[in-house]
């Protein structure tokens, strides 16, 4: 009789176990590092997108507003460089720190253009000494409230004479008075009234002139680049990109050609300056901008479009404005890569290496506003003919 033999069951060895224990590791570290790096690559697009996000937005706003500068007004006045007021009184290169963030840098621009919707008739009680006193045609009201330090635009009919002014004081809707004190400094076009906007047989046209400030501010912390929708030092303001690390800004100037009949090798104006050819002011180390000065008088409507005049530093010859945008990111990179920013134009990087992401923006806007040589005319109507649209529209 025969007896069965019973194997003892045999378990994994070893080696196996650590074999699988090894491959089982191997697999899951993959997949962690691939979860890892996915997700970094996430954070680190998101953090990048933020910053992409408001340098774009920054750069929408000035393609699309900047390009209003001028319109309706003597291109002598369409753009200002006074100094008076700003951060350290500077126009160019504006360094400040912002506790906890950084440093930014930041140029100034400022530029004004008139209300094409909006359109009254008014007089002046007299051309004296300011405030000078508006006072709009019988039934007439402003319409809407103003603020102190509206720019308030005074056109005798014909264009040729124009005052521009600024409110003293709040102004209501159903205003139909105001106070005016003189928007311009002394010996630019348009700094005093004349005589014919206190006739009252051809009362001279109102208009509303808006004027734009940009420039990187500082609010709870971070530096923003704010549009104020005026130059009073509480004028209103909107915030148009955050964390802002470099704003910038240069002022390509009428250039003569080749076969100028006037001025044809005539030097730039800044050629003493760094390279100095490309008739662009504002980007060099050493800074020239566009200024009123006695030795650069603004051409005049009647300037023909090849005179020395048209080339001169004067604001009125701008033809182009460039802008350079540096935005940060919030939070520094997961990759802990260190970068930094670039010089702009003519600012060089104003914080050292670090993990945040930047990102910059460049581009170059024309004006055209700025080769007018027409005034603006209001609507004209002939007073005693009846549905007279001459000029209706203006012109």
């Amino acid at each position: 009789m025969s007896t069965s033999r019973t194997h003892a069951r045999r378990g994994f060895t070893l080696i196996e176990l650590l074999v699988g224990i090894t491959v089982s590791s191997v697999v899951l570290l993959a997949v962690a590092g691939t979860i890892i790096a996915v997700n970094n690559i996430f954070q680190n697009n998101t953090i990048s997108k933020t910053a992409v996000e408001g340098s774009r937005v920054g750069s929408d706003y000035l393609n699309r507003t900047l390009r209003y500068a001028g319109y309706g007004l003597d291109p002598a006045i369409a753009f200002n460089f006074d100094t008076v007021g700003l951060p350290g009184d500077r126009k160019d290169n504006y360094t400040e720190e912002v506790e906890g963030w950084g440093n930014f840098v930041t140029d100034d621009l400022a530029f004004r253009y008139r209300d094409p919707m909006f359109l009254r008739r008014g007089q002046l009680d007299g051309t004296g000494t300011e405030p000078f006193q508006l006072e709009l045609e019988p039934a007439a009201t402003f319409g809407q409230p103003l603020r102190q330090g509206q720019a308030v635009l005074i056109a005798c009919p014909g264009g040729q004479d124009y005052f521009l002014g600024r409110l003293t004081a709040d102004v209501p809707a159903d205003g139909t008075a105001a106070s005016l004190d003189t928007a311009l400094a002394a010996g630019l076009p348009g700094d005093v009234p004349k005589s014919c906007m206190a006739d009252a047989t051809r009362m001279p046209f109102v208009m509303l002139v808006h004027e734009k400030r940009l420039r990187v501010e500082a609010y709870g912390g971070r530096p923003y680049l704010v549009v104020r929708h005026g130059w009073a030092q509480n004028a209103d303001f909107d915030p148009i990109a955050v964390d802002v690390e470099s704003f910038q800004v240069s002022y390509q100037m009428n250039r003569p050609p080749a076969n100028s009949a006037c001025c044809a090798g005539l030097p730039a104006p800044d050629g003493a300056v760094g390279s100095g050819m490309a008739w662009v002011l504002g980007d060099e180390d050493s800074v020239v901008l566009p200024k009123y000065d006695a030795d650069v008088p603004p051409p005049t409507y009647s300037t023909p479009y090849d005179a020395p005049l048209r080339y001169n530093m004067n604001p009125a010859n701008i033809r182009s404005v460039g802008v350079g945008l540096t935005v940060r990111s919030v939070r520094p990179l997961p990759s802990g890569k260190k970068n930094q920013g670039r010089k702009l134009f003519n600012a060089d990087p104003v914080n050292p290496e670090d993990m945040f992401f930047r990102t910059t923006v460049e581009t170059s806007l024309r004006i055209p506003n700025m080769t007018s040589r027409a005034f603006f005319i209001p609507e004209l109507r002939s007073e005693g003919v009846a549905g007279d649209i001459k000029n209706v529209w203006g012109g």
